[in-house]
């Protein structure tokens, strides 16, 4: 495909390469509505329009030095003459998880907490644990995995369910507090996963396979919100509102959301966009939160061939416009998607197969004696690769060829590719403390965010504006979230004025003398049960919003103490209404 623009083609000074072949706009028979062209050239576009003379001066920049958009939105300075690369990238080498064996484990009862006590004890409360390397209830998840994507480059891993592929995206994407002991280093150009997770949340991001948004919302209001939530300084973005209103208007032109920008994102509940222009709405709000190494878990369920090339192609123009490190495992992915990735990586019982490039990985395996079908896809093949019933072993290596994935890892670990991923691992930890790009990385974020220049205390958060500014933020989204459920909230308020007048009725024909005063007992408790009754139903919406505020929470948009305050404002007024 034409499409295809690998990480050796992304641009290094703002110029992407011309495209020699003409794109594809159809797959499988239906049209595609995202181009890799288009929305390269969309963002050019916009970066031209606001590039600016910048009216901070500092010592890290040039007298006369332009603040360029692709510059703030990848957290990198540029000098005149050659950039200064300030690419974030990830490495990960020897990385081993453990996770609790549930094997033994029980239905708890009374005496659960009894047991767990007296078993505590034996084991010494803990401390006979810190000398056991591997202890007995552990499970092994994943065993020694190596690999590097650099910034620009998109990663493919794939695996038969259960193989440990969710795992290792949630332990890059730094979510590592659910596995009980994580061996190995991972490195976000140069910032450790502790340090990310205090202070730099916001630079790696982990999307599961679920997309959780407002379904009230339309995708403008969405996006829209997103780009408030990480409004940088004005010490380096003068022009707020031109900047929000052009990227706003390029996040919908790149991923083909311009004809349903006003349309409510909806769910599985209320009728919205379709699935695949939920998913690019996913995309792009990932893309306005400004994250440096983006992590995609299955998330083409449920979508068909050419929605789910539409989203892939969605990420190739993110990590190309923005040098991200973009991680995704994809179930049945078809040739056009698997070729716009730069590398692959399989794994099969928590175990690594391959890592490097993805033109070199079906070779890999044919040179150790599996066949690939002519008609059967990369991916698949892959994907098989253990599976003595679906493989094509070629004629001559019946004896040789590896048969489980403990003996496809041993062949890999003495491979000449798995001693390259460990020199490209070298490379990258020698690189990043060459140009001490973590540094960078930490000066630049602290620049960003607002009030950080009179206060200490804005630089240690984690959050890019400030808790006032959120707090408006969060006001305007409430009020239209409100504002899109009006006919709900309208319905509520009848119910009450017609419950009202019905009990004022009641009690008028109620007479005032002692035989009356059960009956207006009764009548109070029947109101008071009513009210308690009809606010119940708002528990359901609080746990569905309940994944929005999680998801947000870890891109950083906002603190949840803020949310609370809105809400609890909101719910005040309209108890007060009602």
């Amino acid at each position: 495909m034409s499409g295809d623009i690998s990480a050796k083609d992304s641009p290094t000074n703002g110029v992407f390469p011309p495209i020699c072949e003409p794109e594809a706009s159809m797959s499988f028979g239906e049209p595609l509505h995202v181009s890799v062209t288009r929305g390269t050239s969309r963002f050019e576009s916009i970066q031209r329009s606001l590039s600016k003379q910048s009216s901070m001066v500092d010592e890290e920049t040039t007298a006369g030095g332009a603040f360029d958009l692709m510059t703030w939105l990848t957290g990198r300075q540029q000098q005149q003459g050659p950039p200064f690369s300030t690419r974030v990238g990830l490495a990960f080498d020897g990385l081993s998880v453990f996770g609790d064996n549930v094997r033994d484990r029980h239905i708890a009862t009374l005496a659960t907490p009894f047991w767990k006590l007296i078993k505590a004890a034996r084991n010494g409360f803990g401390v006979t644990e810190m000398f056991k390397k591997t202890p007995e209830e552990h499970r092994l998840l994943l065993n020694k995995m190596s690999g590097v994507v650099e910034a620009g480059e998109m990663l493919l891993v794939l695996g038969r369910p259960g193989s440990g592929c969710s795992t290792l995206l949630r332990v890059l994407g730094n979510r590592r507090k659910t596995y009980r002991q994580i061996d190995g280093n991972v490195s976000y150009g140069g910032l450790t996963p502790d340090e990310v997770d205090k202070r730099y949340r916001s630079q790696v991001a982990y999307c599961a396979e679920e997309d959780y948004h407002y379904a009230s919302l339309t995708v403008r209001q969405t996006l829209d919100f997103a780009i408030q939530c990480k409004m940088p300084s004005s010490s380096v973005l003068e022009d707020r509102a031109g900047y929000k209103a052009d990227f706003l208007d390029a996040l919908l032109d790149m991923y083909g959301l311009t004809g349903c920008a006003d349309t409510i994102v909806g769910n599985s509940e209320i009728r919205g966009v379709s699935g695949g222009e939920r998913k690019r709405v996913s995309i792009a709000e990932q893309m306005a939160a400004g994250a440096s190494v983006d992590i995609w878990d299955g998330s083409t369920r449920g979508l068909d061939s050419s929605t789910a090339l539409d989203y892939v192609r969605s990420l190739r123009i993110t990590t190309d416009v923005l040098h991200k490190s973009t991680i995704a495992s994809i179930y049945q992915a078809s040739d056009d998607i698997y070729k716009l990735f730069d590398k692959v990586m399989v794994i099969d019982n928590g175990r690594q197969l391959y890592f490097g490039p993805s033109n070199e990985a079906v070779a890999y395996f044919e040179a150790l004696g599996v066949q690939k079908p002519l008609r059967q896809t990369s991916s698949d093949f892959l994907t098989g690769i253990t599976q003595l019933n679906e493989r094509r072993v070629a004629p001559g290596f019946e004896d040789r060829v590896p048969r489980s994935a403990e003996d496809f890892e041993r062949v890999w670990q003495a491979s000449a590719q798995r001693t390259l991923v460990t020199q490209q691992v070298a490379k990258f930890e020698s690189q990043v403390q060459n140009d001490k790009r973590s540094t960078i990385i930490r000066e630049f974020v602290d620049r960003t965010k607002m009030g950080a220049g009179s206060s200490s205390l804005r630089k240690r958060s984690r959050y890019s504006t400030t808790f006032l500014y959120q707090t408006a933020q969060l006001l305007q989204r409430e009020m239209r979230v409100l504002w899109g459920s009006r006919v709900e909230h309208l319905l509520v308020i009848f119910t009450y004025a017609v419950f009202a007048a019905l009990m004022a009725l009641t009690f008028l024909r109620i007479s005032d003398d002692s035989s009356g005063v059960r009956v207006k007992g009764a009548l109070l408790f029947m109101v008071l049960s009513f009210v308690a009754l009809t606010e119940e139903s708002g528990v359901a919406s609080a746990m569905t919003n309940r994944r929005v505020l999680a998801k947000h929470r870890r891109l950083t948009f906002f603190h949840p103490a803020a949310l609370s305050m809105v809400q609890s404002a909101i719910e005040i007024v309209l108890t007060i209404i009602k």
